[in-house]
């Protein structure tokens, strides 16, 4: 693991499979912001190629200072790896938030990235965006982390999967309580996450991009997969046809499939 000084805010790193010579991927986590959200990419990707994973500024083992979150700021932390690694270009995947951040590297650093995969994202927040999430914000301030996760998974995971594995997500929501940022981190990344609007410069996207959404996502619909295809010049679209918003966690095999595909496409 390493750390890179990104503006004055310690961001926490590591790379898998560091000497392989083939282009690196990023895997960039959604709202969490913890590397921990991508297991089963990290895994077989890396057998592959360097895969990169990063705590977000405010999470993990990052630093978690007040008053330094913008999706901008979070687009800069990877090109603060990048330039600290030594990696030139790079495939991006990320969810949600991380999705976001993608959006921002395509069209302000387009040089460094060989290709995005931008899956359960928006590209500007509208009134149902600024509602649920100025809400989760309002429980996690007024009641803890304990109920902000217990109710925000029922907006991320597809009821098909949360009663298949209920013990397993049990697990993961006791992890995170214990392992949560400060409230006021949180909050303050929340309202990153409102303010994101990059839907009038999506045209100046110019790396081949693949945009995934699942059919039944209730956190981001399919609608703003809609608007992001139709803004980024040539991109792809893929929905799966369940797996809720977290649908890289609830159907690995055929999400690394998808991915894996679009990378090797794009990889010389």
């Amino acid at each position: 693991m390493s750390t890179v000084n990104s503006g004055g805010v310690e961001i926490d790193y590591e790379i898998l499979n560091p000497d392989s010579p083939r282009t690196p991927v990023f895997f960039i986590s959604g709202l969490n912001g913890a590397r921990g959200s991508w297991p089963l990419q990290a895994e077989p990707f890396s057998k592959e190629r360097p895969v990169v994973l990063h705590d977000h500024r405010g999470t993990g083992k990052s630093a978690k200072p007040s008053g330094v979150y913008t999706i901008e700021k979070m687009a800069g932390d990877v090109i603060a790896i990048m330039d600290d690694a030594g990696i030139d270009t790079a495939h991006m995947v990320g969810s949600s938030t991380g999705g976001a951040i993608i959006q921002v590297l395509a069209i302000d650093y387009p040089d460094r990235v060989r290709s995005a995969t931008i899956c359960s994202s928006w590209p500007r927040s509208d009134h149902f965006f600024r509602r649920q999430f100025s809400m989760r914000k309002k429980v996690l301030l007024n009641m803890g982390w304990e109920d902000y996760t217990k109710i925000s998974a029922l907006a991320l995971i597809s009821p098909e999967y949360f009663n298949e594995h209920f013990e397993e997500i049990r697990e993961k929501e006791n992890f995170n309580i214990e392992n949560a940022p400060p409230a006021f981190v949180m909050a303050e990344r929340i309202d990153c996450i409102m303010a994101h609007d990059q839907l009038e410069r999506l045209g100046k996207i110019t790396a081949p991009t693949l945009v995934a959404v699942a059919r039944d996502d209730a956190c981001t619909p399919p609608y703003y997969s809609d608007q992001l295809v139709e803004k980024i010049p040539g991109a792809k679209l893929k929905v799966f046809e369940s797996g809720g918003h977290f649908v890289y966690m609830a159907y690995p095999d055929e999400f690394n499939a998808v991915i894996r595909n679009f990378i090797e496409e794009n990889d010389s």
